[in-house]
Parts: structure tokens; sequence; C-alpha cells
């Protein structure tokens, strides 16, 4: 059911400042073992630029086509703006890239873009925007010293948001999910127990953990999670698009039909619907 689990990875992630985003290693039973994740759809590496440092104006991010001319010119003219400008009218222009970048999915880009607004304005929420988009940066880099480079910067901001308010649960669990990639990732387990800890229900807290047991093959434990966040908000179809997807692993064929024909009759997305109807192909 790879490519099944592929679309579901894919969709896994939300909107930006990602309330359900995903690593790139992952842990094993939540507190020892770390193993590679699975093997990667090659169709996201494809138009990847190897040679343009993460933090330049313009970047190739994976899983995109390149920017055509009209794009392009447009970036140009609104860094043009941004380069003349100053004060209020700099952030406004910081916006505007950010908007682009986005648009394009070039995170690591926008990203840039936002730190610097939070440089002018240190606000909580100024941060947590450069925080979650270096987040997604982190989310969706393919080649570990990327991976690496937007970890540090998703947790340097971070960092700074839990300076300012302790109890940024989102900040604490992104970051916690950054840490699974390095050489320390049980500071990431420690700090995801914690969030849990304070917060029982917390849905961030509670997918991610779903999500790396997933990964690491402990549908069971998954299947806990989710069941978890669909007791408190029975409106998640991304966690009962999981959900089906654990229960069809586990051979729980008849329970995952009923949850998987729920997302279809449910969901708006069309992306969870082709991921459902793909996973209900191969079960029934």
């Amino acid at each position: 059911m790879q490519k099944s689990f592929i679309v579901i990875v894919v969709i896994a992630v939300a909107t930006i400042g990602g309330l359900y985003n995903l690593p790139k290693v992952v842990v094993d039973n939540e507190k020892k073992t770390l193993q590679q994740p699975a093997k990667e759809n090659a169709a996201a590496t494809a138009n990847r630029d190897k040679n343009v440092k993460s933090d330049a104006p313009i970047v190739t991010e994976n899983h995109t086509e390149s920017l055509n001319a009209e794009q392009q010119k447009m970036i140009t003219n609104l860094r043009e703006v941004y380069a003349k400008s100053t004060g209020k009218s700099k952030i406004k222009a910081s916006d505007e890239l950010i908007i682009q970048f986005v648009k394009y999915t070039r995170y690591d880009s926008a990203a840039y873009y936002a730190n610097e607004i939070a440089k002018i304005e240190p606000s909580e929420n100024n941060l947590m925007k450069a925080g979650g988009l270096y987040y997604e940066a982190f989310t969706y880099a393919l080649e570990s010293d990327k991976t690496v480079k937007m970890g540090e910067l998703t947790r340097g901001i971070y960092q700074k948001v839990l300076d300012k308010n302790p109890n940024n649960l989102l900040a604490k669990t992104n970051m916690a999910m950054t840490y699974t990639a390095t050489q320390t990732p049980m500071q990431g387990i420690m700090m995801l127990r914690d969030v849990i800890a304070k917060e029982p229900d917390y849905e961030p807290a509670l997918f991610s953990l779903g999500i790396l047991s997933i990964r690491s093959n402990q549908f069971g434990k998954a299947v806990d999670r989710f069941k978890q966040i669909l007791r408190n908000n029975p409106a998640n179809s991304k966690a009962a698009l999981n959900l089906g997807y654990c229960l069809a692993e586990l051979d729980r064929k008849e329970e995952a039909q009923q949850i998987l024909e729920k997302v279809l009759a449910t969901s708006k997305d069309p992306q969870e619907k082709a991921a459902a109807n793909d996973i209900l192909s191969k079960i029934k």
C-alpha cells in the first residue's frame, strides 16, 4: 500500500504553522529506536535545484515545478520594492513576497522574509509565522543537509517564541518534531510528552505521535492516537484518513472501509478523497 501511504504523507501536511506536519526520521515505540523514513515518492524530487542556498530569495523546493518567466518577473519586482522599502513599508513588501512564495510552495524563501518581519517586529505572532514557514520547509526537505539546516532555523525561531511564552504548545510540538531528525531525538520525544502531559487531547501533538507511529510501522499505537483525536473532533478528516490506513494495515478491513467511506462522504479535500479511494481499492 506504498502509493496510498505516500499520498497520506503528503496530505498530512496541513496549513502554514503546521498542525500536522511530518519529520524526516521516525521514532520507534516513541522511546528509543530511530529508523530512516519510508522511501519517498520519486516524483517529489523532480525539479529540485541542489545548488541554491536555502535562504536565498528564490529557491526551488522539492515537489514543485520551476517558476515560469512571469512568476520570476513578479518575484523580481517584489524584491525590488522590498529592497527600497523601510519600516512599515518593508513589512508590507515582505508580506507580499511571503504570499507569492507560499503560493509557489517555496517555503524556505517565505520563511526568510517572515523572519525579516520578525526582526523588525518580534511579536509572538510574527515569530510563529516565521517558525511555521521554516517548519514547513523542514517538512518538505528531502536532502539531509537541508533537513538539518531547516530544523536548526525552526528551533531557533520557536525558542524565541517559548522564551516569550513557555505555554505555546504548537511551538513546542513543532520544535519537538525537528529534534527527531537530530542526534538527540529523545529530546523531541520528551517535549511531546510534556505537551501531552499539559494537554492530553492536544491535536497537533497527538497527530504527530500518530504519524511517527505509522512511519515506524506501529499501526496499533497510531490507531489509538487518531481515535483519540476523532473522539474530540469527529470532523478531522486527516485523522480519519490515517486511521483508515492504519486499520487496513492491521487487516481490520471492515473497520477501515467504514472509516474511509465516511471520509469520502464528508471530506471536501480531493487529495483526501483520492487517498481514501486508493486504500479502499486495495482492501475490497
